[in-house]
């Protein structure tokens, strides 16, 4: 960062405490999204692209203010945010994250913008290790569906499979499975199981059929 930048954002902070001290006003919504905007600009690009969570840092009087519409005001910010990101096409691995917390060192009227930087995604895909179609790959983002219909995400050729078999969901920071009414059931490293969580290394037995769970780092993959 410009050091000129980093001088004139201190002294610009110290004026804004010192005048807020002098002349005390309720703090308004829109003062804490002008914070955000310009802290969400500073920095490099790439350490923008990472994911952020953005800490509004309030006086305790501030923050009971807003805490009763805090879930509102922090998703709208982080709303904001992300559409900032998309405007500059930073396309950030996560989207931005905002929540406030109260702070006896902020002066009543200023606020405080604190970044965290939040760890990348989880990625895996699915590859069939025993069965058909053999070595195919998938990778797992958002919804997918298995089993023997051709419609699924990932169609197996096992008369053993049901029409649709699993389903995985993939999160940020999971990927949770569960059995859509099987007829020969889901089995988890040997275990039968209805639902569960998912993690590198994990096999899948559906039928005849092993599927295993891997680390995916590729920006696409398809079976």
């Amino acid at each position: 960062m410009n050091p000129f930048a980093t001088l004139e954002a201190v002294c610009a902070n110290a004026v804004e405490r010192a005048f807020a001290a002098a002349f005390p006003s309720p703090l308004e919504p829109v003062q804490v999204a002008r914070k955000l905007v310009a802290a969400f600009e500073q920095g490099p690009a790439d350490a923008r692209r990472a994911g952020r969570r953005f800490v509004v840092q309030l006086n305790p009087a501030d923050y009971a203010r807003f805490e009763g519409e805090g879930a509102y005001l922090t998703q709208f910010w982080a709303t904001m945010l992300g559409r900032l990101g998309e405007r500059e096409g930073l396309n950030p691995r996560r989207p931005p994250q905002v929540i406030m917390a109260p702070l006896a060192q902020v002066a009543a009227g200023t606020v405080g913008i604190d970044i965290e930087t939040l760890p990348d995604p989880l990625q895996l895909a699915l590859r069939v290790r025993k069965g058909i179609p053999p070595g195919a790959r998938l990778a797992l983002r958002d919804s997918v569906v298995v089993g023997r219909d051709p419609s699924c995400n990932l169609a197996l050729g096992d008369p053993r499979v049901s029409r649709r078999h699993l389903q995985i969901v993939a999160g940020l920071d999971e990927v949770r499975f569960v059995d859509l009414d099987s007829a020969n059931g889901v089995f988890l490293n040997g275990e039968r199981a209805s639902a569960g969580q998912l993690r590198g290394g994990d096999l899948l037995k559906l039928g005849d059929t092993e599927l295993a769970i891997e680390p995916d780092d590729r920006a696409e993959a398809s079976a």
